[in-house]
């Protein structure tokens, strides 16, 4: 037994470091690739606006004509870096599977020596549970042990008679994110959330859950909840991120910068996640400092305005 345990704790050392060791460069490389999409995006807005000026006869053709060779080079550019991106190395996703192929291998070879030891050790134990199991005793489903279902099944009936039990109701959605039931968890989070809305553990759970689900819907209840909990933590690093994200889509690129700022200084020094955004918040600045220009260009002014006089009518 001794060195089953021995080569378990091994396995889940050794699955710890081959897992996170690609991770090192996820982040980093997150964070430019974010950095090329605002660029990206930027850049498509500036040419839409000046082919919109040009249309409406509110730039020179000359000028209209230089600004967009510019921002079309420019483009490309940004073009081209996504591109590399993209090709540099296998995705997250698939250096993943490439490693769980090896330790579904480990795995299996450590589960048969594990169970061929242990038979040999427990073998009437195992020949009793064979002759219950073999007279009706109840199985398992999905892969989890009867006494863990018995247990979820077991705080749904104290549910129904304390269903105000704003703890049981969070354990339940625990369970249920274990065994893969999203709506179960989803419900049984929302009636924690209806008995403790301002919990800030039932903020983070419900919020990211829901985050987790459909990370492109950033309205809605999900806003709410991550605002909720905002407003109980503004140190918070997950609604920091949320709210900037959901910010940057409606294109308040001021609000962005504000939730990003705050997340970098709550983030760890030297670290690759602080990193990546710093990087994001460079970008937004850049936009940010874009727009204000773009805005003092466009205001018009007399022939006067040199020298501090009213124009002559």
């Amino acid at each position: 037994m001794f060195i089953i345990v021995m080569l378990a704790a091994f396995l889940v050392l050794f699955a710890a470091w081959f897992l996170t060791r690609p991770m090192k460069g996820w982040v980093a490389a997150g964070g430019n690739r974010i950095a090329l999409e605002l660029t990206r995006e930027e850049t498509l807005k500036q040419l839409r606006e000046i082919e919109a000026d040009r249309t409406d006869g509110r730039i020179d053709e000359s000028v209209a004509h230089e600004e967009t060779a510019r921002l079309k080079y420019a483009l490309a550019q940004t073009l081209r870096a996504l591109e590399a991106e993209a090709g540099i190395a296998p995705g997250p996703s698939e250096k993943l599977r490439r490693r769980g192929f090896v330790l579904a291998g480990l795995l299996v070879i450590l589960t048969v020596f594990a169970a061929t030891m242990d038979y040999w050790q427990n073998k009437p134990a195992l020949l009793t549970f064979a002759t219950l199991n073999s007279k009706g005793q109840m199985r398992g489903v999905h892969g989890f042990p009867p006494m863990v279902l018995s247990m979820v099944a077991k705080l749904k009936r104290h549910l129904v008679r304390h269903p105000r039990d704003t703890a049981g109701w969070l354990e339940l959605a625990r369970a249920n994110v274990v065994l893969g039931k999203a709506k179960g968890a989803r419900d049984a989070y929302a009636h924690a959330y209806k008995l403790a809305p301002d919990d800030e553990t039932v903020l983070a759970n419900y919020a990211w859950l829901l985050y987790s689900t459909n990370p492109s819907q950033t309205t809605g209840l999900v806003h709410t909840l991550f605002e909720r909990l905002y407003k109980q933590d503004p140190r918070q690093q997950d609604a920091l991120w949320f709210l900037g994200l959901a910010s940057y889509n409606q294109h308040h690129f001021h609000k962005t910068l504000k939730y990003w700022a705050q997340l970098e200084k709550e983030l760890p020094p030297g670290s690759k996640a602080r990193s990546g955004v710093q990087t994001a918040v460079s970008k937004i600045r850049i936009i940010i400092a874009a727009e204000h220009g773009r805005g003092a260009a466009a205001t018009p002014q007399g022939p006067s305005a040199g020298t501090g006089k009213p124009a002559t009518p």
